[in-house]
């Protein structure tokens, strides 16, 4: 099919820039079927609390993804009915029953040989040992196979082909309208495994002299729509608006290919122009060289009236209590264009790493960056 049968919208074209706001989850430990659309709901609500005016800003709300997770439907759909990422979350919970260590001292076994009382590894030392191998044994199974199962799934060539599919199909069947736009922003929020989705969809538009893997992933509509805003892109029609990741793992997912893994190991730091960011900001003449942080005070930052707020680009968010969330931004070479924030999430590790959403830090400095780059 021709790019030129994509629909064309009856919008009218405007000189003024469109803001496309795109939410991307991640990692969910939910067993049950699950819809990230409330929590979205909640957390563009609680921006708007922050900053009213965001309302006019993204007139047409959010763009909601949803992957990896089985929806809540009446009944019990057969497999047949889900998507491949969907099929993740029975998956996980089939491997969860047959493998967690409730269930195996359950279904006893001749085969299946426990520590016993009496035996000569029976008392532990010290005496609280057998409370932290219950505390471990809970982490290990809701948040690394529930959690790092989907992070696995997505480093696989099928998990990332149908994760992508999904994703990126998402997003992409909802910006038709604003292809003769003059001018489109692009606002993306991910969380998690979301954040390495978000990065990976914004490599795929902004990496120049590169042939998107995405291309041989999607379907033809969506195929030609990615070419389309990557053509955009490259001349200058569409631009990154703003990024923020919460508990990111590029970290980890830097590590998934060989071109990367040999750029690290020469201490070459990533490019963050490959996913839009504009170059760094250059001092000027006789002024220090300075970090927008350095200039602003974490309450004031991006919501004063500073020059240095609209530097940043790309805001991250960790809590060190969250196993699964790393300090990313010392990765990259554009360093006063992102800005990372240490927040307390919650003490309990898998917890922690969920409760992004509802952080009264991340919501307020999000809205703030919402609100600089959107201006």
């Amino acid at each position: 099919m021709p790019a030129t049968d994509l629909p064309v919208t009856d919008l009218p074209v405007t000189d003024l820039p469109v803001n496309i706001l795109v939410m991307v989850h991640g990692i969910s430990p939910e067993p049950l079927p699950f819809s990230p659309e409330p929590m979205y709901g909640a957390f563009w609500r609680s921006l708007q609390c922050h900053q009213p005016i965001l309302g006019d800003r993204f007139p047409q709300g959010y763009i909601g993804v949803s992957w990896g997770q089985e929806l809540p439907k009446p009944g019990r759909p057969p497999l047949i009915d889900l998507r491949p990422d969907q099929c993740l979350t029975r998956a996980q919970n089939f491997i969860n029953q047959r493998t967690s260590y409730e269930q195996i001292k359950a279904a006893p076994d001749p085969n299946s040989k426990l520590l016993e009382w009496g035996g000569d590894r029976s008392i532990d030392f010290p005496w609280y040992s057998p409370i932290v191998r219950g505390l471990v044994a809970n982490l290990r199974e809701q948040t690394l196979i529930q959690g790092v199962g989907d992070a696995i799934y997505y480093c696989s060539r099928d998990g990332e082909f149908y994760i992508r599919r999904a994703v990126y199909g998402q997003v992409l069947s909802q910006l038709d309208d604003y292809l003769e736009a003059k001018e489109v922003r692009l606002h993306l929020i991910g969380h998690s495994l979301g954040v390495t989705l978000t990065h990976d969809f914004l490599y795929g538009l902004f990496a120049p002299n590169h042939r998107p893997d995405y291309y041989r992933q999607a379907e033809e509509a969506n195929a030609l729509r990615f070419e389309r805003w990557r053509a955009k892109a490259e001349r200058g029609e569409l631009k990154l608006g703003s990024l923020t990741s919460m508990a990111s793992q590029l970290p980890l997912f830097a590590l998934r290919r060989q071109v990367l893994v040999d750029q690290l190991a020469a201490g070459q730091l990533l490019d963050g122009q490959m996913i839009g960011l504009r170059p760094d900001v250059e001092p000027r003449p006789g002024q220090p060289d300075r970090h927008p942080e350095a200039a602003l005070s974490p309450d004031t930052a991006l919501s004063s009236g500073g020059g240095s707020m609209q530097a940043i680009q790309w805001q991250l968010f960790y809590d060190v209590d969250d196993l699964l969330a790393f300090g990313t931004r010392r990765l990259y070479d554009q360093p006063s264009r992102i800005r990372e924030v240490q927040v307390d999430t919650g003490d309990n590790p898998a917890k922690a790493h969920v409760n992004y959403w509802e952080n009264r830090q991340v919501i307020a400095q999000t809205a703030a960056l919402l609100l600089a780059t959107t201006a």
